[in-house]
């Protein structure tokens, strides 16, 4: 086979559109968690002191990344990893999924990420197909990889799916309690729902959401501006919903949803804790999947991060999602991080190899 040489380009996150088009990557053919807008609300929200961004390109594939110090003990270096955090349900750098070279792109940019003296990687919520090419293409590299299972995504397939065949295959209990709650609360008219969606209707969604994720039991957001960022982003694009249910007035529900090319998330939910017996989260999720299953254009719906048990008793269908943490043994730190993390016969027994085969650091695929 010949050998396929690769350059490489770095360019700021601003220009990521442009890159996509240069690449050949169409925009709406990208999932929600690879658009252009996704990883510039991440990167204008959720960056820690001492982060920045940037965005590396080769083969074809377009790496965002978020860049930062990496510490251990009294060794410090700097760690680079795909720009995404436990908000991100999906992770896969465009255009990897169809690049003619996968593994020969990944190690072009692992290589280019070594030289550039970064001790360790870091990649997080990859699908297995990315997984696999980009373990191989930094192993190529001369990278010492630890691959590792990450959190369960769960999902249904919606084809050919009425709510009513949904609802039949629900566990007993959720559907006795979902059934009598919506009747007393809904039904009854002691409560009503609303599914925000247009960009005039956005700060009133975020105030209801924000009203309902304070009483909730959910912990405080770590990032405050990141889930109004995230519904004004997405109402403008029309790839947003935000679902309330309202008693007497007040928000005591609030669900966020991510929809895009028949794709639709369940991003984030929470209630009142008071109203935790009145399992008004319970009947907010069964109006929001009901108009979604209503929906031709959405196939599959799924329930983000996390493998919470009751997350199956909704969707009952589970994917593993992946991660990737990657050493330097050229740097101190890189070197040190994976002797910790994977023990000093399994870093020799990696090394072996890459000392005797010039080859696996040249990103090129033979």
């Amino acid at each position: 086979m010949e050998t396929v040489a690769l350059s490489v380009t770095e360019h700021p996150l601003s220009f990521l559109a442009a890159l996509y088009e240069e690449a050949g990557i169409e925009p709406d053919a990208l999932d929600y968690y690879a658009t252009a807008v996704w990883f510039q609300t991440l990167a204008a929200n959720c960056l820690q002191i001492g982060e920045s961004t940037t965005v590396l390109c080769a083969g074809g594939v377009v790496l965002p990344l978020r860049l930062g110090p990496v510490r251990l003990g009294p060794l410090a270096g700097r760690q680079a990893g795909g720009l995404s955090n436990f908000y991100s349900c999906r992770f896969c750098p465009p255009g990897l999924e169809q690049a003619a070279e996968p593994v020969a792109a990944m190690a072009a940019l692992g290589t280019a990420l070594r030289e550039r003296g970064f001790a360790a990687l870091r990649f997080d919520a990859l699908d297995v197909a990315p997984h696999l090419a980009m373990a191989e293409g930094l192993r190529r590299a001369g990278w010492v990889v630890e691959p590792f299972r990450q959190f369960g995504n769960w999902f249904l397939a919606t084809d050919g799916l009425d709510f009513e065949r949904y609802w039949r295959a629900r566990p007993g209990a959720l559907r006795n309690t979902g059934r009598r709650r919506f009747r007393s609360l809904v039904e009854k008219g002691e409560a009503r729902i609303v599914c925000y969606t247009r960009p005039d209707e956005a700060e009133a969604a975020i105030a209801a959401y924000e009203a309902v994720y304070a009483g909730s039991w959910q912990p405080t957001e770590p990032f405050p501006g990141y889930m109004p960022g995230l519904i004004r982003a997405g109402f403008a694009d029309g790839e947003a919903q935000v679902w309330c249910l309202f008693v007497a007035g007040q928000p005591v529900a609030a669900q966020v949803w991510t929809r895009r090319h028949g794709q639709a998330t369940i991003f984030k939910l929470a209630y009142l804790q008071d109203w935790g017996r009145q399992s008004a989260g319970t009947v907010l999720t069964m109006a929001a999947i009901q108009a979604a299953l209503a929906d031709p254009g959405i196939r599959e719906i799924d329930f983000g991060w996390g493998d919470d048990a009751y997350k199956r008793e909704w969707l009952p269908e589970r994917r593993q999602r992946y991660g990737i943490a990657a050493y330097n043994p050229r740097r101190l730190t890189g070197l040190a991080l994976a002797v910790r993390n994977l023990g000093p016969q399994t870093v020799r027994k990696i090394l072996g190899p890459l000392r005797h085969n010039p080859s696996r650091h040249n990103p090129a695929i033979r």
